[in-house]
Order: C-alpha cells, then structure tokens, then sequence
C-alpha cells in the first residue's frame, strides 16, 4: 500500500473545454441509438474483465481491500448490473401508455424517455469503481454523454479507470476530471442535465446549492447511521454472524453498513456471546490481514479520536495501529445516547451496541440518533415486528434478517431520504433518474374529432353559455367513487 499513484491533476483552466467537448459530443447525436448505448455497455463490461486483476491491485494499494470484497462489491457486483440492464434496456426506454379519462383516449397519450444531455458523476473513495461505474452505466443506458471526477483520496483507482476507460468506451462522451476540491469547485460552476453526488452532507449541502444556481437536477447519496435492530425473537447467531459481515465489510467504510446495533435487552448476553462466536471464526486471532484498511491518517486519526472519548466499554477488539492504517474489528458495549460514538457516522470497523425494552421505545432511540438512516435492518423472525419496523421507521432502504441485503438486488433502487440523501438510481431506477419522462399527447385531426373540439373556440355569436354547458355536462369529472 505504499506504490507512488501516477494519478496527475486536471489543470482547472482546462475544464471549461472537457464540459464543453463532451456537451458538443451529446449534441452530435451519437448517443441516441440504443444499439450504441448496449455496444458501449458491453465495452465497460470487457473493461472489468479484462483488468480485474489490475482494479484489484489499484483496490489493495489504495485501502488495502481484500480480493474477496473488491470482487463481491466491486468487479462482481457490476458485471451483474450489466447484464440485468443489456436484458431489460428495451423494456425501459420502450415508450409508456398511460391511462386516461374518457375524454382523452383517442388523443394516444405517451412518455417517452429522452436523455439529459452531459451529466456530473463525484464519486467517493470508499467504492471508486463501484461508485463511479454504476452511476456511468445507468447514464450511458440513458444516452447522456459524462464527466467523472473521482476522488483523489483513491488515487490508484482513479488512475487506472482514467486510463482503461477511454481505450473502451467513446472517449468524445466519457471522460474524466481529476483533482481535488479546487477541480470539483470548477466542474460545479457549469450547468448540466444532472448531477450526483456521493459522500457526506456537508459536501452534498454545496453540491445542490452550486446546482440551484443552474437549476440542475440533483441525486445525492449521503449516508448516515443505519441500525441493525435485534429482536428477542431473532435468530441470534444468524443475527451475530451477519451483522459482524456487514459492519467489518470494508473495515466498515460503508455507507449503508450497520452503524450501531440496538438488542432487545433480556438477549444482550446471549447476542454478545454470539458475537464472541462469530468473530472468533472469521478472524481468529488475529484479523489484520483480514480486514481492509483505513483510508487515510486523517480518518485513522478521526476513528482513533471517537473511540478515546467513548463512555462505552470495549467488549472485543480495540487494537489499533496507525503506521499501519489498521483498526481491529471493535465492540463496544454501555453505551448511551450522546455517546461519542452515537454523534456522527463512525465510517468504520466500530460497532457501538445499544438496548432496547419494546419495538416503539427503539424507534423512539432511532430517531434520536439518526431520523432518516440510508439503511434499516431489523433481525426478527416475527413478520409482524418488521412490520411494525418498515411502518414507522424511514430510511433509505431496509432488509429484514441481514445487514445490506437490499443493496444486492440490481432490481431495488438505491437512495436515502432526507439526511441521508435524496433520488434513486440502479437498474431501471436509474434510467428514470438520468432520463427526462417526456409526455406527448398525438390529438386526432379528422373532421369528426375537431368537430368534438368545437367547444374550445370562441365566436361571438353569443353560444358560450352553451359551450360552458357542454364542458361542464361532458368534459367535468363526477365523484362516483
């Protein structure tokens, strides 16, 4: 994790032609053809396969990501994407029939999904491939050309899809913008057909107020603290074993991993027993060269910071090293609202466990903690629990009986609400996102149908009092239902 990054900077005075270029190239047209849009698909495919052992290196040498998690979350996942969007793509841009009134039916009323143009793609550090190439391939199905700015702080990663993608794709539609936040502060002072964000709120606050100012539409995906809620009717080994695979996934560098667990009292021994269990058999003694890495000092330093200021007690786990970036898988129990643990999202390898009495008095702590979490993940084998969870609780997304379940179904949009985020996209949701819905109504031009129209034009023969009627008795809905 040492290797020097030959990721070079954007120069800033520079981007004003790459937003420029890549607008020219959308106007050219090229990118209407849905067969251009699957070619290009494919190629983005290749890319991955073909390179999967150099995307791998880039991941370990940026954050020390192990080939198991870079090939689940990263390679595997979007390869999958990719055939589900080649399988459905006709079925999506197909224009839409809607149902209307009796009044409309003959007018041939469609939506019609018509692409945004040049589109901004700010992807984080925590899932570069992931989180630049998923957004790019619901645009590309979309037939938007794009800008890419991935982020610095993976600078292995962001130089190698720099230098792999253009060899794939259009490289006149598709290219990258690399820097920091003076290249982003750029980039944000052009008007585009959409932009999205991925990372925390404070950045998403300037994201959408630089948008606002050309009325671009918005997609920010910005995280927060998901619960796993563990019930006294769950399956708690279950339970234990996949809560402890969701938070230390990426040494917890998630945005929709568990951020705290809250167990229904009368089970937190039992719970922390299982927990002992599973952490035992997925680490052993010792976990760190099983375990990804911090991404840099500033957050070893952060996550070094909360752990020292926790009233909590450290169940297991706790070592730490930050020569090497590493942070052992950590449980930390007696915790209490206001816990420094509890004030942001820990974005790492932490887990702070709460209890709880009833399923209102955790929805009650929930929303103390974090109102509108990216996930919710609630352990029951009690339906109507989940219910009651789903019912009262918002969030993002949810899984009943797993920690980020949802998020493997390439069919089930992924986005936040409120603080943690706003809009969808993935599958089919992202061709909705990244396309305009056009309506267009066809009005029949026969004489007999203008002859139904007549209503519509004023003369001064002094009929409309007549026409007023025959718009009220035949044009004017009645409540019958």
């Amino acid at each position: 994790m040492t290797a020097a990054s030959t990721l070079a900077s954007t120069p800033t005075e520079n981007i004003a032609k790459i937003v420029g270029d890549v607008g020219a190239a959308f106007r050219t047209g090229k990118t209407l053809p849905i067969e251009w849009r699957k070619e290009q698909l494919r190629q983005v495919f290749r890319m991955l396969d073909v390179h999967e052992k150099d995307f791998q290196e880039s991941l370990f040498l940026d954050m020390g990501k192990i080939k198991l998690e870079a090939q689940l979350f990263e390679m595997g996942m979007l390869k999958n994407d990719i055939i589900h969007m080649l399988t459905e793509l006709d079925n999506w841009l197909a224009p839409e029939a809607v149902s209307v009134p009796e009044p409309y039916q003959h007018w041939s009323p469609t939506v019609h999904k018509q692409p945004k143009g040049t589109c901004l793609i700010i992807s984080p550090w925590n899932f570069p491939i992931t989180l630049t190439v998923l957004p790019l391939i619901a645009n590309i199905a979309s037939g938007n050309t794009v800008i890419m700015k991935p982020s610095e702080l993976a600078p292995h990663t962001a130089a190698k899809l720099t230098e792999l993608l253009p060899k794939y794709v259009d490289p006149e539609c598709f290219q990258f913008v690399n820097g920091d936040k003076d290249q982003v502060t750029e980039l944000l002072k052009h008007p585009y057909g959409h932009i999205i964000y991925t990372g925390n709120g404070q950045i998403g606050s300037i994201v959408m107020a630089a948008a606002a100012k050309h009325l671009t539409p918005v997609t920010l995906e910005l995280g927060g603290k998901s619960p796993a809620i563990v019930s006294d009717k769950a399956n708690l080994a279950l339970a234990a074993k996949r809560i402890t695979w969701g938070k230390f996934f990426n040494a917890g560098q998630v945005c929709m991993c568990p951020d705290y667990a809250l167990v229904q009292e009368d089970m937190l021994p039992k719970f922390l027993e299982e927990l002992k269990k599973t952490f035992a058999d997925t680490y052993g003694d010792d976990a760190s060269g099983k375990i990804s890495r911090i991404i840099n000092n500033r957050h070893w330093n952060r996550l070094d910071t909360l752990l020292a200021n926790s009233k909590g007690k450290i169940f297991f786990g706790g070592n730490r090293s930050e020569s090497e970036l590493y942070i052992e898988p950590t449980v930390i129990t007696d915790i209490c609202l206001g816990d420094s643990l509890l004030s942001d999202e820990i974005f790492g390898p932490i887990l702070p466990i709460l209890t709880y009495k009833t399923l209102p008095e955790a929805v009650q702590i929930i929303a103390k903690i974090s109102e509108e979490p990216l996930g919710l993940y609630i352990f029951t084998e009690d339906t109507a629990e989940s219910d009651f969870i789903r019912k009262n609780t918002r969030s993002g997304g949810m899984a009943i009986n797993d920690a980020m379940g949802h998020v493997a179904v390439p069919s089930l949009a992924f986005g936040g609400i409120g603080g943690s985020g706003m809009g969808t996209y993935r599958g089919r949701a992202g061709v909705d996102t990244f396309s305009h819905r056009k309506s267009v109504a066809t009005v029949p031009t026969t004489e007999e149908f203008e002859g139904l129209l007549e209503w519509r034009y004023a003369v001064p023969s002094g009929d409309r009092e007549e026409k007023y009627r025959f718009m009220k008795d035949n044009l004017e809905g009645k409540l019958t239902v």
